[in-house]
């Protein structure tokens, strides 16, 4: 008891401290849960940041390259249309103009029948000049014949309507039936023609 006696009361509160400190409340011990609970959430997110931010930036990759080729595409489909519009005010013209040769090709046979004939009327010298006039204006809108006679045969001009023997090389155009026309460089009617075979 003596020893009891001499213990300074101050002492015996740093022991309970001490012995508190050791041995934590509930409280404590629930606090100290969360903390480390805390602490596993805060590194499970943050290695899942790495992850999050790589699946980011992929998708971002992948819209970006998305968006380049829908521009790319947007831009074709610019320069397409306007060559469907170049094109079209080009060749709107084609289906009138080629309903025209017949009318041209008449006119020719009239006055290849009038030659013939030996006529020099006025009635002949009217019909040259309707198609001098009819031809230049098929030519000022682009409209120009295809070569022909003396010509070696060429199947995406002419238009083979027989094949004549002849003392001409082979494969040559040695007579026209119906004249050929060109639109702007582009087929417009194959010249049906004679060619020649050995």
């Amino acid at each position: 008891m003596s020893k009891n006696k001499n213990k300074d009361p101050s002492s015996a509160l740093k022991v309970g401290e001490v012995v508190r400190e050791k041995a934590p409340s509930d409280k404590e011990k629930a606090e100290g849960r969360s903390s480390t609970e805390k602490e596993k959430k805060e590194q499970t997110f943050l290695e899942k940041v790495p992850a999050e931010l790589g699946a980011k930036a992929k998708d971002a990759t992948e819209w970006h390259d998305q968006l380049l080729r829908l521009g790319a595409e947007f831009e074709n489909y610019k320069k397409r249309m306007q060559k469907e519009k170049s094109d079209l005010m080009k060749f709107g013209n084609e289906s009138l103009l080629k309903a025209l040769l017949p009318v041209v090709d008449n006119l020719e046979r009239t006055i290849d029948h009038g030659k013939k004939k030996n006529e020099t009327g006025s009635l002949l010298q009217g019909v040259e000049i309707t198609l001098r006039q009819l031809l230049n204006i098929l030519e000022r809108f682009g409209v120009k014949p295809v070569a022909a006679v003396g010509e070696a045969f060429d199947p995406e001009k002419h238009e083979a309507v027989s094949q004549v023997e002849s003392d001409q090389e082979p494969d040559r155009v040695i007579s026209e039936l119906e004249k050929g026309y060109l639109f702007h460089e582009r087929l417009l009617r194959p010249a049906k023609v004679f060619v020649s075979k050995a």
